[in-house]
């Protein structure tokens, strides 16, 4: 008896994917749109928990009214509602529960992430060519243009009739023995030495009471000459005590004389160039101490220079007496008054 072989079953035909006709003729399958969050539902959402809390507010606002009014009523509710709070609070999760259901669901992900990336195939990576060895590296430039038949090679010297040899350098000439010696001299330019001015003249008073004071030049004097000719002038003109005390602590005064009227005379002497003009300074420091450090009744000021105007002014404001270079020369001379005699002015 032959058995009866059961014929082979046809594998089910999987379901056509959706697809939609493009022009051409073509199709192409369906792609799946995605949902996407509208405004209208995010206003919806705001708008229904503005409506819900703004609810809560008028009952909780009612309810205070309420209990306002019916104190007891308000005890009694209240105290009926702890227990219901009580069972609600017992029912929620607690805080660690929550975090224990937090972490098995992070660790849930990272095992799916894990196994993920295990069984998901390698990426292939290119594998650097293997470098060329010595056999496949290209011929070298001699080996790739051999030589023609016409060009010459660096084994012999040639000569092609075109190119001049070059003539053998000459042998440098050996150094002269003799020292360099120009035939010209050359002439220094000496810069000229600065004129020294005139040493001043430097007289004691013995020799200044001998000397004619209407011919002395008195910007030629040192400072100690020039106060021991003005101590000398206040001598000839009646001072017959004149003498020069100058120094490091005369405070101001550099000759001190008696009047022929008797007024205590106080005198400072600047010997200065006719570029250098006393200022006001001066002025100030010498008013600061004759009159109440020497006790001055007559305070002069003799020069060789000028005044400036600011020193003027204060002088004429204190009462002290100037005399310049040209008045010296007229005292000198005796064609211009003495500081205390007739005719002498303030300033």
């Amino acid at each position: 008896m032959i058995d009866e072989v059961a014929p082979a079953r046809e594998p089910l035909a999987e379901e056509p994917v959706p697809a939609r006709v493009v022009r051409g003729g073509a199709r192409r399958p369906r792609r799946m749109r995605r949902a996407r969050p509208t405004v209208r539902s995010g206003s919806l959402a705001v708008v229904l928990a503005a409506a819900i809390l703004t609810g809560l507010a008028l009952a909780f606002q009612g309810f205070a009214r309420w209990a306002g009014e019916h104190p007891g009523w308000a005890v009694l509710l209240g105290l009926a509602a702890v227990p219901v709070l009580y069972a609600l609070l017992r029912g929620m999760p607690h805080a660690r529960d929550l975090r224990r259901a937090a972490r098995a669901g992070m660790a849930e992900a990272e095992a799916d992430a894990l196994a993920a990336t295990r069984t998901a195939p390698p990426v292939p990576v290119d594998e650097p060519a293997d470098p060329p060895t010595r056999t496949q590296q290209p011929p070298l430039l001699a080996d790739a243009f051999p030589p023609g038949p016409e060009e010459p090679t660096l084994a012999a010297p040639f000569h092609d009739g075109r190119t001049a040899p070059l003539p053998e350098p000459e042998a440098p000439a050996p150094y002269a023995t003799e020292p360099y010696a120009p035939d010209w001299e050359p002439e220094l330019e000496l810069e000229p030495e600065p004129e020294t001015e005139a040493e001043a003249v430097a007289l004691t008073a013995a020799e200044l009471d001998g000397v004619d004071l209407a011919t002395l030049d008195f910007a030629a004097l040192d400072p100690d000459t020039f106060e021991e000719a003005v101590a000398a002038l206040c001598r000839r003109d009646g001072c017959a005590d004149a003498e020069t005390v100058g120094g490091a602590g005369d405070l101001g005064a550099d000759v001190l004389a008696t009047a022929p009227d008797g007024r205590r005379v106080v005198i400072q002497c600047k010997r200065y160039g006719p570029e250098n003009k006393v200022g006001s300074q001066d002025l100030q420091r010498f008013g600061g101490t004759c009159w109440s450090v020497h006790g001055a009744q007559l305070a002069v000021l003799v020069t060789t220079s000028e005044f400036t105007a600011p020193a003027e002014e204060y002088a004429d404001s204190c009462g002290i007496r100037c005399v310049d270079g040209t008045e010296l020369t007229a005292w000198a001379e005796g064609t211009g008054p003495a500081p205390w005699g007739p005719g002498a002015t303030l300033g």
